[in-house]
């Protein structure tokens, strides 16, 4: 299926995110973090988190990226996240599970936005988990584009 359609599929399964709102919920946080367990968060209490950006190439764009967003191990480090693997789901159902110190050392970043603006779904949006594969040739790989996740609408710790 490709990606349009996937999207298309996924803004009118989930609309809400579709919108991706900065006061409404866009992640489902659940797992091994800090109470409340799960919790949900709006793209500005993310980027409240402490907001950052990256610039990098994708595999799925065309020449460099502004992101912004705040780094999985930022994100973790304010959960107290005590599990060893981060599991995304995506809106369509699509999963992957990382290991939490494999993604944090490959800097591992959760976008927010894309040029300023919310990531909308059509876009991948509205968070995409992204690496510095710009800065990092060796992350030009297989198991990385994997975990580059997009339309992410839940994280579990485990």
């Amino acid at each position: 299926m490709s990606i349009a359609r996937r999207a298309l599929i996924a803004a009118a399964a989930f609309p809400a995110a579709a919108l991706a709102t900065e006061s409404g919920p866009v992640l489902e946080l659940a797992g091994e973090i800090a109470p409340p367990s799960p919790r949900s968060l709006s793209l500005a209490e993310i980027e409240a988190l402490g907001a950052t950006s990256l610039v990098t190439h994708t595999p799925w764009t065309t020449g460099p990226q502004h992101f912004a967003g705040v780094t999985v191990e930022r994100l973790l480090t304010v959960l107290d996240a005590r599990g060893g693997t981060l599991r995304a789901t995506a809106l369509n159902d699509y999963m992957v599970s990382m290991p939490v110190a494999e993604v944090v050392a490959d800097g591992g970043f959760l976008a927010t936005r894309i040029a300023g603006a919310p990531m909308p779904v059509r876009t991948r949006g509205p968070l995409w988990i992204v690496f510095p594969w710009s800065a990092r040739p060796q992350l030009e790989n297989a198991v990385t584009r994997q975990r580059a996740i997009w339309q992410i609408r839940r994280i579990d710790i485990t």
